[in-house]
C-alpha cells in the first residue's frame, strides 16, 4: 500500500478550519506529511455562492487530494468525507469519523437519529452573536476535559471568530437534515476508524454504533468523558488511537 502523504480533515457545521488547531499540535504527523484543513463553503474564510451540496464539496476536495490520503471528518463534515470515500475511493486511504453521523432525523427505518435538532437555535444564536455563543458551545465541549486542556483553548475562539459568523448556517444546516447517506456506506472499502464521545448530545454513540454495524471493517473507539468534539477535549488520547490506525496502513 502506498504510504499517504496528505492529511485532509474536514470540520464539522458552524465552525471551520481552526477548530482543528489544538489537536494538530497533538497529532503525530511525519515530517513529509501535507495537511490540508479546508474551510467549507460559506464558513471561515471560504466563498458561498448559495448552495451548499455535499457531494458537490466532495467533488471539490477530491480534486485537491493527489493520491489516497488519510481523511477525517468532524460531525457534518464527516458527512462529506463519507460521500468523498464512497465516490472517490483512489483518494481515500484510510477514513476517521468522529462525532459523525450518515444521517441526522430519526425514520421507522433509523430509531438512531434524532428526534428535534436543537442546531436551528444555536443559528439563532450564532448569527446573534458569534463569539459568545461559540464560546458556549466550546466551553460545554470542555466540561469533563482537563483543567490543562481547558486552560489551552483560550487562543481558539479568537482563531475561529476571526470571520465571524458563517454566512452559510441554514444552508448548511438544511444539507445536514435533508442528507441520507446510508445508501452509500455499502461502498466504502477503505479502513475506517470511527471515535465519539459518551457525553455527546448531538451526534449520540448510538449513531457511529450505527455506521459500525453497517461497515464491517471498521474500528469502534467510545471517549466516555467526551463530547461532541472528542478531538478538542481528549487530544492525546484521539491522537494516540488515530495514530495507532494510521500505523497499520503506511
Amino acid at each position: 500500500m502506498i504510504t499517504p502523504s496528505q492529511t485532509l480533515l474536514i470540520h464539522g457545521w458552524g465552525a471551520n478550519h481552526h477548530i482543528f488547531d489544538p489537536f494538530l499540535a497533538s497529532l503525530p504527523l511525519p515530517n513529509q506529511m501535507h495537511m490540508l484543513t479546508p474551510d467549507l463553503p460559506g464558513h471561515g474564510c471560504a466563498p458561498f455562492n448559495g448552495t451548499f451540496d455535499i457531494n458537490t464539496i466532495a467533488d471539490q476536495l477530491a480534486a485537491r487530494l493527489s493520491e489516497p490520503a488519510h481523511v477525517l471528518g468532524w460531525s457534518l463534515g464527516g458527512m462529506v468525507a463519507i460521500s468523498l470515500a464512497a465516490r472517490y475511493p483512489d483518494r481515500v486511504a484510510t477514513l476517521c469519523l468522529t462525532a459523525s453521523l450518515a444521517k441526522l432525523l430519526a425514520s421507522s427505518d433509523y430509531p438512531q437519529g434524532l428526534q428535534k435538532v436543537s442546531l436551528h437555535q444555536m443559528a439563532d444564536k450564532f448569527r446573534m452573536d458569534y463569539p459568545k455563543y461559540m464560546q458556549q458551545f466550546l466551553q460545554l465541549q470542555m466540561l469533563y476535559a482537563d483543567t490543562g486542556i481547558q486552560t489551552g483553548m483560550q487562543h481558539l475562539l479568537p482563531a475561529i471568530c476571526q470571520y465571524g459568523a458563517p454566512v452559510a448556517l441554514n444552508a448548511a444546516l438544511h444539507a445536514l437534515e435533508q442528507a441520507d447517506l446510508r445508501p452509500l456506506l455499502s461502498s466504502l472499502h477503505c479502513p475506517v476508524i470511527l471515535v465519539y464521545g459518551g457525553r455527546d448530545t448531538i451526534t449520540p454513540p448510538r449513531m457511529g454504533e450505527y455506521l459500525h454495524q453497517q461497515l464491517p471493517q471498521s474500528e469502534w473507539h467510545l471517549l466516555p468523558q467526551a463530547a461532541h468534539t472528542p478531538f478538542l477535549s481528549h487530544p492525546d488520547e484521539f491522537a494516540r488511537v488515530l495514530g495507532r490506525f494510521w500505523e497499520q496502513y503506511t
